[in-house]
């Protein structure tokens, strides 16, 4: 039957699998759990102490050994895993998602027990778990950084409403233009497309709704010209035309004569595809150049 101390240990490394930067957290509750003076985590290049993480590699006295097995302080010394330094020591290795993870523990001062290390050997599930837990985790969030950074690229932010159609929850693209509109405080939202200032307009359906900037920008001329296979002056141009302006206006805003710009557009419209600036704006703002 576990006891209270066995619950909150699990417990605590149960959570530093699924909290980012959880382990330091686990290494003092282990710390304090195995009266150790030190504990490390070695998982991949990277070390994590009970103050944070650093880069450095695994011991190579650690290489080869087999896991889900403890390894003494006598046989961790025999491998010259720091021979010298007084105290004792424990290890175990567990299977990570990515490798071999190796947990170490070091007393400065007095013996671990049997019984420490049989306490050491019976976290082996519960660390392989809270280890393929953590990378499960951290794809997660690195997918929520891709989503936020093409939300806020394309301009598009989500809501949620209450009962009386005010706004109780937003993400953080949906915040910032609800700020940047000086709607935050608003009260009621109907259905339908709501134009709320500074180039910000939002539409409901339900209980749910979406915000965009309506004064986004196309991509830079040096990033059209790479990606869409246009000369710098053919894609300064693309990038006029795609913004609305006309021939003879695009041709004043770059400084050319009309025949040049005219010339210029035949050459986008063929490279690109497009047929006419409607089609020309149609592709660049529906197109995948928009994310580049």
């Amino acid at each position: 039957m576990l006891t209270p101390q066995d619950s909150s240990l699990l417990l605590t490394i149960a959570q530093a699998g699924a909290e980012e930067d959880g382990w330091p957290v686990m290494l003092r509750a282990l710390m304090g759990d195995m009266q150790a003076s030190d504990a490390r985590l070695y998982p991949g290049d990277l070390v994590w102490g009970p103050d944070g993480a650093k880069t450095d590699p695994l011991p190579g006295a650690l290489a080869g050994l087999r896991l889900r097995r403890v390894y003494t302080g006598e046989e961790l010394a025999e491998r010259a895993l720091t021979p010298d330094l007084p105290g004792d020591r424990r290890a175990l290795g567990v299977q990570g998602p990515h490798g071999a993870v190796w947990l170490v523990l070091h007393r400065a001062s007095g013996l671990f027990r049997a019984a420490d290390s049989a306490r050491v050997s019976a976290l082996v599930p519960h660390l392989e778990q809270a280890l393929h837990m953590a990378a499960r985790m951290e794809a997660l969030r690195s997918q929520a950084v891709q989503a936020r950074r093409l939300a806020r690229r394309v301009g598009v932010g989500q809501v949620r409403f209450g009962a009386r159609g005010e706004i109780v929850a937003a993400d953080e693209v949906a915040r910032d233009l609800l700020a940047r509109a000086n709607a935050v405080s608003r009260g009621e939202f109907g259905p339908g497309v709501v134009a709320l200032g500074a180039g910000v307009e939002l539409v409901r359906h339900g209980d749910e709704g979406y915000l965009r900037a309506t004064d986004m920008a196309l991509p830079a001329p040096e990033i059209l010209a790479q990606e869409l296979g246009l000369a710098l002056p053919e894609a300064r141009l693309a990038r006029a035309l795609g913004q609305g302006a006309t021939l003879r206006d695009a041709a004043a805003m770059q400084g050319v004569t009309i025949e040049t710009a005219r010339y210029y557009s035949k050459q986008i419209f063929a490279k690109i595809g497009a047929r006419g600036q409607p089609d020309l704006i149609r592709r660049l703002w529906t197109g995948a150049v928009m994310l580049a």
